[in-house]
């Protein structure tokens, strides 16, 4: 009898431990990837839950884990930075559905592949997306103080990057750029090729491109006078 309850109060623990891990977002499976110094991953495969961003651990050496598969951006599906020691999150990850993803180093391409499984527990976090206005409306004044753009984000945006383009032709951009929930503006200043192409005209339609990290990018017209 003592032998059975003892048997229950370690079960109903070791229940409640649980619970406070996965309530902390601590996966029992979600080992970090270790990139080891003889430039080799330490297994084949890793695991983590929708929603989590997978961990690099680098034990020596220069590496980092890059998807094979693109995203919507047009760039590796998750990545992360080359490290050379330490540890940094494989952004990307947290935003996957459940089922198996390759990736590889790619200093180390040969020797570097593994796969990354993801259960069906958890919920994979809403990938960022934004909605582009172009506010400026006067040639004059885009000449001086450059594009004004409104962006409307669902989430939060870092690394995006703005292009402006009369036509084909590239006249001014802004690297570099995060966005929080909402609305917020943003300016894309002309260069001097671009100042250049818009000289002289009465009238003039551009396009402002947004490069989202993760996203789909986003776009919007204007007819300036």
């Amino acid at each position: 009898m003592r032998r059975d309850r003892a048997r229950r109060l370690g079960l109903a623990a070791g229940l409640v431990v649980a619970g406070v891990l996965l309530a902390a977002g601590l996966a029992f499976g979600a080992a970090p990837i270790i990139a080891q110094g003889d430039d080799t991953y330490s297994a084949s495969t890793y695991t983590a839950n929708q929603g989590e961003v997978v961990q690099l651990q680098i034990t020596g050496d220069t590496h980092n884990a890059t998807a094979h598969q693109s995203g919507p951006d047009g760039q590796a599906l998750f990545r992360s930075p080359t490290i050379s020691s330490g540890s940094s999150g494989v952004q990307g990850t947290q935003y996957l559905s459940a089922g198996d993803y390759t990736f590889f180093c790619t200093v180390h391409p040969s020797t570097m592949q593994a796969t990354l499984h993801v259960t069906s527990a958890g919920t994979p976090q809403a990938r960022p997306s934004a909605q582009l206005t172009v506010r400026s409306k006067k040639l004059s004044k885009v000449s001086k103080k450059g594009l004004m753009v409104a962006i409307n984000s669902t989430a939060k945006v870092n690394g995006a990057s703005l292009v402006a383009k009369l036509g084909k032709t590239t006249i001014g951009q802004a690297s570099g750029q995060s966005f929080s929930v909402g609305q917020q503006f943003a300016t894309v200043k002309l260069s001097k090729a671009g100042k250049r192409k818009l000289m002289g005209k009465s009238k003039a339609t551009v396009t402002v491109t947004a490069t989202i990290p993760f996203g789909s990018p986003a776009a919007a017209k204007a007819k300036l006078t």
